[in-house]
């Protein structure tokens, strides 16, 4: 049975932007990119290199999709420089030592390392 005591906890509306941080974070830049937009509406014809064709467009949209474009062409050359990096970097893992001889096994001890230890901390240790 429940206690009567029990009040349910009435929504805020300060937790609820909390959860939806997020959506309302995207809405506050979506709004601002509309009236970026709606603010620079001044009419420019742009003109492709190379005869491509030509676009009539406002200011604001035209600086919106440039920025677009910009960050595409940078997300593609950073994978490049990536791709690039991450093969260089494998090709320059390989052994160059001869098959038998393995730099890693130089550094381990010997098999006999654990026979030849004490156990556990020596009396003499100056801490003691």
């Amino acid at each position: 049975m429940a206690s009567s005591h029990y009040k349910r906890r009435k929504r805020s509306m300060v937790r609820n932007l909390w959860v939806y941080r997020r959506l309302v974070a995207v809405a506050i830049v979506l709004g601002l990119m509309l009236w970026f937009v709606l603010t620079n509406n001044e009419q420019v014809n742009i003109a492709f290199p190379f005869g491509l064709g030509t676009f009539q467009s406002t200011t604001g949209l035209v600086i919106l999709l440039s920025s677009l474009v910009g960050s595409l062409v940078t997300a593609l050359t950073m994978t490049l420089i990536w791709a690039i990096r991450r093969g260089r970097a494998d090709r320059d893992d390989l052994p160059a030592d001869p098959p038998g001889k393995s730099p890693i096994l130089d550094e381990l001890p010997p098999p006999d390392y654990a026979a030849k230890t004490g156990d556990g901390i020596a009396r003499d240790a100056p801490w003691t």
